[in-house]
């Protein structure tokens, strides 16, 4: 097949494949909405909104003795942006500590009630290792169909795009829906179907669907409720008919949403790090032979995912565990640093592989995302733009945005110095609030109080970002000009 045919195949898929769901400074004062219910704020023609937020599932009375009131503070904060929010990310940690599905009420559904949309298609969740105490990765693999990872692979894509077109005014997909999931199975990037070809069904395990069971001595964190958070339609994991999945893809617009032409298009990949390489992670458990596995499904579904995304697309990727961050503190003690995270190192290998960064350790590859979202570190960081060693690009050559976004109410961290590649950071509750035109990308980092304490936009392949000259937050209208002076300031933005 030749390029040019391709890239019509693939235009074609990306149109038929359009999904729904929705998506700093000094301190200024939190906006009131016009109407009583917000939820009824018209959204923006011509642009995405998106709130992200990670580590918030502590409560309003707290999840013991170490505080807690500050994530209905954040939630209050949330409730005044104007208007409501396309798309709402929880990157994990929901519930604390060990995910109890007493605690879904008071701590997610109550808490976000304002959030929510008729079809569930607006708020998301990632599981964070507090989601999956107590569990380990199943052992009987979910779609064990076919000789290969190529046969589940295709599969799980084709139910995929059949749930997008399914609600709860359609509950069948159209013949329109059919057609599109048979191109979907059909038109794999072709790197990602030639490598999944060969690799054995029993390498793939468990990948998309509820993977987790009780661990077998019981587990740190007691119960392992991984599949009743799964299964609880609030926290809007995606479906495959019945079954949730634990990670999954969010595109705007929607196969059967409202379409807006003079919109972006957004593609949003929801990992599961806990079963990626990281630090006390849940790899599957050892083939017959004894041989450590790693979660190769997931790992080709973000390949195939990031190379079939429209060109024009943004595209985010978000999971729990943070691939940089500056290193947090639990406490200090005689001079050191106890508890906290710090950067993800074989998780940051994985995905520049997935990229197809291969062996030019600068390169971020060839299909990599414009954001990185991760929580873990309860604390505020946002990286500058970053090539495959970590260190800011150079003009010319887009790099991977990197932002910790784990102060969503859990006790903060305190945060250590800040390296050379961090743009902005500090430890406070927040939220971030993003607002994406086709043309640029515009963030917010605001707090408990409303207040921006950090904010920035840039454009598509864009070295290095730039300053938000015109509008805040909640304006109409928004110019995204030039980057920061030599010192690192923006200046304050006209109203």
């Amino acid at each position: 097949m030749g390029p040019r045919k391709r890239r019509r195949s693939r235009a074609y898929l990306a149109a038929a494949l359009a999904v729904a769901v929705p998506t700093a400074a000094r301190a200024q004062t939190t906006p009131a909405c016009s109407v009583a219910d917000p939820c009824t704020q018209p959204r923006r023609p011509g642009e995405v909104a998106i709130i992200l937020l990670g580590d918030s599932g502590y409560g309003e009375g707290g999840a013991s003795e170490w505080g807690g009131h500050e994530q209905a503070a954040v939630a209050r904060s949330i409730d005044a942006v104007c208007p409501r929010p396309d798309l709402v990310f929880f990157l994990g940690d929901n519930i604390y500590w060990g995910g109890s599905p007493d605690l879904f009420g008071p701590r997610f559904d109550t808490m976000y009630r304002n959030l929510f949309d008729a079809d569930h298609r607006r708020v998301h969740a990632a599981l964070g290792n507090h989601d999956v105490k107590g569990c380990q990765v199943a052992r009987e693999p979910g779609y064990a169909v076919g000789q290969s990872c190529l046969d589940a692979l295709e599969r799980a894509v084709r139910e995929d795009v059949r749930r997008e077109a399914t609600t709860a005014t359609a509950p069948a997909p159209s013949a329109q829906a059919n057609e599109a999931a048979e191109l979907a199975a059909r038109w794999l990037a072709p790197e990602v179907r030639e490598r999944a070809t060969k690799i054995p069904l029993a390498a793939c395990p468990s990948a998309f669907d509820a993977a987790y069971e009780q661990a077998q001595a019981g587990g740190e964190g007691g119960s392992c409720y991984a599949s009743a958070a799964l299964r609880h339609t609030e926290f809007g994991y995606a479906r495959r008919g019945e079954i949730p999945l634990r990670y999954y893809t969010v595109d705007w617009p929607s196969l059967t949403g409202a379409q807006d032409e003079r919109g972006p298009r957004v593609r949003v990949l929801v990992a599961d790090s806990n079963t990626l390489d990281v630090v006390g992670g849940l790899l599957p458990p050892p083939d017959a032979t004894g041989a450590r596995r790693t979660d190769q499904l997931q790992l080709l579904w973000m390949e195939n995912q990031l190379r079939t995304a429209p060109e024009e697309a943004w595209t985010i990727t978000l999971m729990h565990h943070p691939v940089y961050s500056p290193r947090g503190c639990v406490f200090r003690f005689l001079g050191k640093c106890i508890g906290g995270h710090d950067d993800e190192e074989g998780l940051k290998a994985q995905l520049h592989a997935t990229w197809g960064a291969g062996d030019d350790e600068r390169s971020n590859g060839g299909h990599h995302p414009d954001f990185v979202f991760t929580a873990h570190n309860h604390f505020y960081a946002r990286t500058r733009a970053l090539d495959g060693l970590g260190y800011p690009t150079s003009e010319g050559g887009a790099g991977v945005r990197y932002i910790v976004t784990g102060g969503g109410g859990a006790p903060l961290y305190r945060q250590q110095p800040l390296h050379a590649r961090y743009a902005a950071g500090g430890s406070f509750h927040h939220f971030v609030y993003m607002r994406v035109r086709s043309d640029a990308a515009f963030f917010w980092a605001i707090d408990d109080r409303g207040g921006v304490k950090d904010s920035g936009c840039f454009r598509h392949h864009d070295a290095a970002d730039r300053c938000i000259t015109q509008g805040t937050f909640k304006s109409a209208t928004l110019t995204c000009g030039d980057p920061p002076s030599s010192n690192g300031t923006c200046p304050a933005p006209a109203p």
